[in-house]
């Protein structure tokens, strides 16, 4: 009894030094530090808050790009109606100054004209004093030339033919006066056709002018209209500034947290097994700028898993850039613009990732090198300086007819071709090309 009385409290013994050996062999479990949960928590909820104001504000941004876009399509309608009329104010001034000139030659050949007139009815003024004395002195002052001429006549073939010669001295006398009067008529009347048309043609340019007037009028109105156009643009891309400002700040904080979680973690690695407080670095290399989604492989950029597009044209040796000819900046330039192939195209968008159109991929590529240009082919055409094709560079911006791209070196482009095909890769060359233009 005594002995099984003794076996069991050696069982006993040994079965609670077996739970403290085994207790002791396994690892001591570090219970989570409660302040560290709550700063998880609270930093959670703080990135949650953020993101979702990042989303509203990029909402907000998105919509004012928008109306900021169309608005330029309406200012651009009014400058196209002005250009319009202004094309038309221009050829009635030019049809103006030939009435002018025509008035000048037809004043000219009035005054001629009077000369002329003045002249003619001179001429039958002294025909008809000179006339009409000849017939005084033959009749009326007793003057015997004629008279003479008659009676001394041997006989009548002789009377007849003095007779005759008397009759053509009169019928001459009358003969130049009758030239002289048809001479003064016909003066007279080319004088009155030329003062008709002077009339014509004055009435002709004072029509013009009116109508002249009338577009002044239009053009003036539809410059108050694209002025104001200009005034809304100006407002809703500071509010856009400011906007995206709040954004990239907003950014800045979620990076901050982040960055934050991340110390934690790796306090509570180093507690949990200090071997682990060194990472070991497996991640991939890549092209991408925050919220980029480009990847690259060696040499070769292409569109992330992300990215709506993928293929060839969405893919791009980095050596196309590097090797070719142009500053360092413009490089830089082009090298940031390859990291978003293959996402969206979208008209008026103003964002890398979720999608833009072909200026303002160019103007937000530019920005953020704190380089503006303004959004809009029409604007992009006159901002930087113009460079020949045999003189581009990487960075460059080439302007099609409605459509923007920017060059990357080695005839290739990278632009925001249509919503079915994104940004992607062309030959630079695709089509005729209007202008080429560096903003560095």
């Amino acid at each position: 009894m005594k002995k099984r009385t003794r076996n069991k409290i050696y069982k006993g013994i040994l079965s609670v030094g077996t739970a403290i050996v085994l207790s002791l062999s396994l690892p001591f479990t570090v219970l989570a530090d409660p302040t560290t949960d709550a700063k998880k928590a609270e930093q959670d909820k703080k990135e949650k808050e953020l993101k979702q104001s990042i989303q509203e504000n990029q909402n907000q941004l998105n919509q004012i790009n928008s109306q900021v876009g169309n608005l330029q399509s309406q200012q651009n309608a009014v400058n196209s109606q002005i250009s319009g009329l202004n094309a038309q104010i221009a050829e009635l001034m030019a049809n103006v100054s030939i009435l002018e000139s025509d008035i000048q030659v037809t004043e000219n050949e009035i005054y001629e004209t009077n000369l002329e007139l003045e002249a003619a009815i001179q001429r039958e003024n002294e025909q008809y004093d000179a006339t009409m004395t000849r017939i005084k002195c033959m009749y009326e002052q007793g003057d015997t030339n004629y008279v003479t001429l008659l009676v001394m006549s041997n006989s009548l073939s002789e009377f007849l033919s003095n007779a005759e010669y008397i009759e053509k001295v009169y019928q001459y006398d009358q003969k130049l006066l009758n030239d002289y009067k048809e001479t003064k008529r016909e003066v007279q009347e080319l004088k009155e056709e030329l003062e008709i048309r002077e009339e014509e043609l004055e009435v002709e340019k004072a029509d013009l002018l009116d109508q002249k007037s009338e577009l002044d009028v239009k053009v003036s109105g539809l410059r108050s209209i694209a002025a104001d156009y200009e005034t809304q643009i100006a407002s809703a891309r500071r509010e856009a500034d400011a906007y995206a400002a709040k954004i990239r700040q907003q950014n800045a904080e979620v990076k901050a947290i982040e960055a934050q979680r991340a110390a934690l973690l790796k306090e509570e690695q180093k507690k949990l097994n200090p071997a682990a407080a060194t990472p070991t670095n497996t991640s991939t290399q890549t092209a991408s700028a925050p919220g980029g989604t480009a990847i690259m492989t060696g040499n070769i950029v292409s569109a992330g898993p992300n990215a709506r597009f993928h293929g060839a044209q969405y893919q791009v040796d980095v050596g196309v850039i590097t090797s070719a000819p142009g500053s360092e900046k413009g490089k830089e330039v082009a090298m940031y613009a390859i990291q978003f192939l293959g996402n969206p195209y979208v008209h008026a968008g103003r964002s890398l990732i979720t999608g833009t159109d072909c200026s303002g991929f160019t103007s937000l590529v530019y920005k953020h090198f704190g380089i503006n240009i303004s959004p809009g082919v029409a604007y992009q055409r006159y901002e930087g300086r113009s460079v020949s094709a045999a003189d581009m560079q990487p960075g460059d911006v080439i302007i099609y007819p409605g459509h923007a791209a920017l060059y990357l070196g080695s005839g290739k482009i990278i632009h925001a071709s249509s919503s079915a095909t994104g940004i992607k890769i062309s030959n630079w060359n695709y089509r005729s090309y209007v202008d080429i233009r560096r903003m560095l």
